[in-house]
């Protein structure tokens, strides 16, 4: 039983406008279908990576895991019963909506939305909405989620179970020496971070792309907009990713960036902990207490 990758995410938004500027025009993603509730969102050969809904208010809605297949689907609804988990099965029209064919509803121990699913469909050519050499996903899925949590041993338990595999940790001295703890599921450096604080949020998520010529484009076009640029660019410590951090139009943050190293898990892994989040760059209030 383990999730193979991170395969769709769905966000709400106030205005899906904004949305699109900022997905198709900046980031260079393609849109698939609009209508007045929602956006879908190419990113790869995938039909679709993000959907966008018209909401009230602004937030993550849910975060698609790929099981791989329909036995992996049923082993893992089993094993979460077991432990006492609430899971219902996804509608006909949910899975018509997600394109995919099977799938089921869980939270995660703080409050997270999850949709278990396999068979995604794929197949369809990927045209980005301006020159861009390509989005990095294939088996390492659509990228990774930070969330902040309240119940951080109870997440380890929860994703643990579910066959992610400990990365690595950041002591974090900006926010009095909290422990980040990243978690992955296939080669890419990790699919999950958690971060223990005293509230349950979603802090942002991560597209890779294939060029630091598509990472240094979008950088301009986010400063040219006046764009708010939450991390300035910069070098990770732990999964070595080039990128940059900007606010999206549903409040959480989007981390863009390339040549993040990848984990072989046959090979040998060392579990290390790191004393600071970048090797460079990346200010702002992660790496700068001063904002």
């Amino acid at each position: 039983m383990s999730l193979k990758a991170l395969g769709y995410i769905g966000a709400n938004a106030v205005n899906l406008q904004e949305w699109k500027d900022y997905a198709c025009d900046i980031f260079g993603a393609q849109l698939v279908s609009e209508s007045p509730d929602q956006l879908k969102l190419r990113l790869d050969d995938k039909h679709h990576r993000m959907t966008i809904h018209k909401a009230d208010a602004p937030g993550a809605r849910h975060f698609g895991w790929d099981v791989g297949s329909r036995e992996g689907l049923a082993d893992t609804v089993a094993m979460l019963r077991q432990r006492g988990c609430e899971v219902t099965q996804g509608t006909v029209e949910e899975c018509q909506d997600r394109r995919v064919m099977g799938l089921v509803h869980v939270d995660d121990p703080s409050g997270n939305a999850l949709e278990l699913f396999y068979g995604q469909m794929s197949g369809y050519p990927f045209q980005p909405a301006r020159p861009l050499s390509g989005f990095r996903m294939g088996e390492l899925g659509l990228g990774h989620v930070v969330f902040m949590t309240q119940a951080l041993d109870q997440m380890l338990d929860f994703y643990g179970a579910l066959g992610l595999r400990m990365s690595d940790y950041i002591v974090m001295h900006a926010f009095g020496k909290v422990k980040a703890h990243f978690m992955h599921c296939n080669p890419r450096h990790h699919s999950i971070a958690m971060v223990p604080g005293p509230h349950n949020a979603f802090h942002h998520m991560m597209l890779e792309v294939n060029s630091l010529d598509d990472v240094g484009s979008a950088y301009d076009l986010v400063n040219a907009r006046k764009i708010n640029v939450t991390q300035t660019f910069g070098k990770h410590t732990n999964d070595h990713m080039l990128s940059f951090y900007s606010q999206t139009p549903s409040g959480f943050e989007l981390e863009y960036g390339c040549e993040g190293r990848t984990i072989d898990d046959e090979a040998a892994w060392n579990v290390v902990e790191y004393d600071s989040i970048s090797f460079w760059g990346h200010l702002g209030p992660l790496n700068n207490p001063a904002g």
